[in-house]
């Protein structure tokens, strides 16, 4: 009856280690079996592949800012005084020469004709001095004559000589105070055009400040835009400047208005850089006839710097430097084999291969995984755009 304990207790020992022996084992086999990516030799890995296509390729330089209108101007009055009437109002439509305001032109006017009357005060001065001048020029031929008889002193004819040089300096003060007189006319006449405040360019008006009855100080009456056609200014570096043209394409994007482009054009690269920030400053014009593009908005645009057809192209993420060489993981029947490249144009999501690959050849769609050249691989295309 003792031993039976001792017995039960062995055989359960017996028993759990055998369960533990071939749970091990079994587990064993199990991580043998897990299938192993990088290594077994004859096995085939599943990998992504992408076609090596024939297309057209852009590089292009992507700027950004605030869209301008190309013309702004600020419309100031050319005189002190009072606003006698204010005719536009934000967002009207003004062309060159429409009246914008007026100012109050009671002096002006008063003054115009006091200048009117002094032309004719001197013109009446100018008709008398030539008419003395003209009695003083017989006076003198008569008195030459008479001389030349004997029948009149020397004395008197100097005295009809000098009173000729005097009629002809009265004559020439009178021409004098009327061309005097016709300045201050049309001086006066130019400062009543200037009561008149017209706008300098065609647009619209983008702000105003004042009503009739002010007296404007500091601030402009209005400001005009021409919005027919925005600019959108930044800066680039020298490297980026160098490889622009003015009369390049650029398509304008702008947040107000998502999945919608307006066509533009490099119209002006600085000849200077700005010493502040090493930039050069470009302008991109954008054409604006239907208004849609607002002054303020902010903007992108993508300047295309070469197009190139008929490259072979293929996405950037399928290029890899291996032992400092650029290249790709092309697959040749059932084998992955490391290929070098030259590479061309990109614009930013596919490349060109100037060498090295052709229309239709497969590669590894994702360069960054690493499998060794030479592994055996079951080609599973992607779609790329």
């Amino acid at each position: 009856m003792s031993r039976r304990p001792s017995v039960v207790f062995a055989v359960a020992v017996i028993v759990s280690s055998s369960l533990f022996i071939a749970g091990c084992g079994a587990s064993s086999t199990a991580a043998e079996a897990a299938p192993d990516p990088t290594a077994p030799a004859g096995a085939v890995l599943d990998v992504p592949v992408v076609t090596a296509t024939a297309g057209t390729i852009e590089s292009a330089l992507e700027i950004s800012g605030t869209l301008a209108p190309r013309t702004r101007v600020a419309v100031r009055p050319k005189l002190p005084g009072t606003l006698e009437r204010v005719l536009v109002d934000i967002g009207d439509r003004v062309s060159i020469g429409q009246t914008i305001a007026t100012i109050d032109r009671r002096e002006i006017d008063a003054q115009a004709d006091a200048a009117v009357a002094a032309v004719a005060v001197a013109s009446a001065a100018l008709e008398s001095a030539e008419a003395n001048l003209a009695n003083a020029l017989l006076e003198s031929d008569r008195a030459k004559n008479l001389f030349d008889k004997g029948a009149l002193p020397r004395q008197r004819l100097d005295g009809a000589q000098t009173a000729y040089r005097a009629a002809i300096a009265q004559r020439d003060l009178a021409a004098a105070n009327r061309a005097q007189a016709d300045a201050a006319l049309r001086r006066a006449r130019e400062v009543q055009r200037d009561a008149t405040v017209t706008s300098p360019v065609n647009g619209f008006v983008v702000e105003r400040h004042y009503d009739a009855g002010a007296m404007p100080t500091d601030k402009p009456i209005v400001v005009v835009a021409d919005l027919h056609q925005m600019k959108l200014e930044a800066g680039v570096s020298e490297l980026e400047a160098g490889r622009l043209r003015v009369g390049m394409k650029a398509l304008v994007s702008v947040q107000a208005r998502p999945g919608e482009t307006f066509p533009g054009q490099l119209a002006a690269i600085a000849p200077e850089v700005d010493e502040r920030n090493r930039h050069f400053k470009i302008d991109v014009r954008v054409a604006n006839d239907g208004r849609t593009l607002l002054s303020g908005m902010y903007a992108s645009a993508r300047i295309v710097e070469a197009t190139t057809p008929n490259a072979i192209l293929i996405p950037k993420e399928a290029v890899v430097t291996r032992d400092g060489k650029r290249g790709v993981q092309k697959v040749m029947g059932d084998t992955l084999t490391f290929v070098e490249i030259t590479e061309g144009t990109t614009d930013g999501t596919r490349v060109q291969v100037v060498r090295g690959l052709a229309a239709g050849d497969l590669v590894l769609a994702d360069a960054r995984r690493q499998i060794a050249s030479g592994a055996k691989v079951r080609a599973i295309t992607e779609n790329r755009p």
